[in-house]
């Protein structure tokens, strides 16, 4: 199998800016997102079939590394969030995925998403996240107060982490003024503890000044930027 036979995913990137007006923003850096090649979300059939099967994880992961170093030799100044699910340590293989990406971690960052599956206990979440910090890469915890991503998973763990991400998307635009308390929360709590907060799911104009008045300066969404191709963003750069 070659690596023009990865033809049924492409990697996709949406920015994540430290903004000081509605129409003031810098990129910061992007988080990546793997997605079927008409842009849509990766369905789980389609994942289990990559993951599954040990050599087609290695030829997924071997895909991916040959991507991020082509983007980072043409941008060495560009930093990207590489998503990682603890499920996937159910692997052993996955630890010479961590080996490889190790090189590249000057511009890849991790980005630990909320666990899908309950196979890892709190003891093993915590070895991995030390190990990951061993191996110097910047951390961040994705979905902050979702599934096992808790407020108790934060404070165990800070110490690892150099980033949590909370997402408005949970309160599905129905409650406002809770969408802002918590945020607020958040921030004051990872300012305490010595990290950066990101605000993900900002979708229009007044939460992006609210989220300032908070002092929620690092935010992602639609308002600032949908999902575009990773190698469409050279003209986003520069611009």
């Amino acid at each position: 199998m070659s690596l023009a036979e990865v033809k049924d995913l492409i990697l996709y990137c949406q920015p994540i800016y430290r903004v000081t007006g509605v129409d003031q923003a810098q990129v910061v850096d992007y988080e990546l997102l793997l997605r079927q090649t008409n842009g849509q979300a990766v369905a789980v059939e389609q994942l289990n079939y990559w993951m599954s099967v040990a050599e087609r994880r290695k030829q997924m992961r071997a895909w991916v590394i040959s991507e991020l170093e082509t983007f980072f030799d043409a941008h060495p100044e560009v930093i990207l969030n590489l998503n990682i699910d603890p499920w996937q340590f159910i692997y052993p293989d996955s630890w010479d995925y961590l080996n490889e990406l190790q090189r590249l971690n000057k511009q890849l960052h991790l980005e630990i998403t909320e666990r899908n599956s309950a196979g890892t206990k709190l003891l093993h979440f915590t070895d991995l996240l030390d190990n990951l910090k061993q191996r110097e890469f910047v951390v961040s915890l994705d979905d902050v107060g979702s599934g096992y991503n808790s407020l108790q998973t934060v404070l165990n763990n800070s110490q690892y982490l150099d980033r949590i991400k909370f997402s408005l998307l949970i309160f599905g635009q129905k409650d406002h003024s809770s969408e802002i308390l918590f945020a607020q929360a958040w921030q004051d709590l990872a300012c305490r503890r010595g990290l950066e907060m990101v605000v993900e799911g900002v979708e229009c104009p007044c939460l992006v000044e609210e989220l300032i008045q908070c002092h929620c300066q690092l935010q992602q969404g639609f308002y600032w930027q949908k999902p575009l191709p990773l190698r469409a963003i050279t003209s986003k750069i520069h611009s």
